[in-house]
């Protein structure tokens, strides 16, 4: 009997074709307020798809507030400097490949 084929997704950030994905939510749960509720309304239920190794380098790059304020969208995501950076990195390594450590947060 031959193995099933792995099914590859791909991340919406570094664009790498991986075994799986994460969903990250744009506005990070953590953050929401009332006032953030009521503003964004289902809004601030938007996700984005990543593979395991972009997930966690953002949540180690940047805290739940700036993820909130600053970098709610994908693009917004996509033209910060260190993950600019990051990406170049990445795109360099196979979709199996996880980064032992994350970078430090800002």
């Amino acid at each position: 009997m031959t193995p099933m084929p792995r099914l590859l997704m791909n991340c919406e950030l570094c664009g790498r074709d991986v075994p799986g994905v994460t969903l990250h939510h744009l506005v990070p749960r953590a953050t929401h307020t009332k006032r953030l509720k009521e503003e964004l309304g289902e809004e601030r239920n938007r996700k984005a798809s990543l593979c395991v190794a972009c997930h966690r380098q953002l949540h180690a790059m940047f805290e739940n507030k700036v993820l909130g304020r600053e970098l709610s969208t994908l693009e917004a995501i996509r033209r910060d400097e260190d993950v600019v950076k990051y990406v170049a990195w990445i795109r360099k390594r196979p979709g199996t490949f996880i980064p032992k450590k994350g970078r430090k947060r800002r």
